[in-house]
């Protein structure tokens, strides 16, 4: 990826303070919820992205979800991305679109045929949009609505 070393996994319990540290340098509005220490719900799809010797990437996702909504064009269960982040100095060096594919992958092993998300709205909105519908995927419902659920087939 554009020359730096990036490794993608699934996250270990290790992993759990670089993402705390991740979440609050770029995100510090989301919950950190047990990573500090190295927890997370065992259903819970977690991936990061390491370079530099730290976590510059991570994804939290499930794949057992049911979107309630009337949009979704597959039966459940469906896989949902709650939290996408890539930390701002290896922003645009494909990691964010790998961490997606990696979990497109998980979902593909697991027979889960679509996905959904909420970008978060605030500042950045329209350039996350813009990231999701070049990762594939498209609003769910009405684009104008609030919240903006966006999915796609796996």
């Amino acid at each position: 990826m554009g020359g730096m070393d990036v490794l993608l996994r699934r996250a270990v319990p290790e992993d759990g303070p670089g993402i705390h540290t991740l979440i609050f340098e770029e995100s510090p509005h989301f919950d950190t919820k047990g990573y500090p220490e190295g927890i997370w719900p065992a259903n819970m799809v977690v991936l990061v992205a390491e370079g530099g010797g730290r976590v510059v990437g991570w994804l939290e996702a499930a794949l057992d979800q049911v979107y309630e909504g009337r949009g979704a064009p597959t039966p459940p269960p469906h896989g949902y991305v709650l939290a996408l982040v890539v930390s701002q100095a290896w922003k645009r060096l494909g990691i964010g679109r790998a961490l997606m594919e990696m979990f497109l992958e998980e979902m593909r092993a697991a027979k889960v045929e679509w996905v959904f998300l909420i970008p978060e709205e605030g500042e950045g909105f329209p350039g996350r949009v813009r990231f999701f519908t070049r990762v594939g995927f498209d609003p769910v419902e009405e684009p104008e609505e609030r919240p903006l659920v966006m999915g796609r087939r796996v």
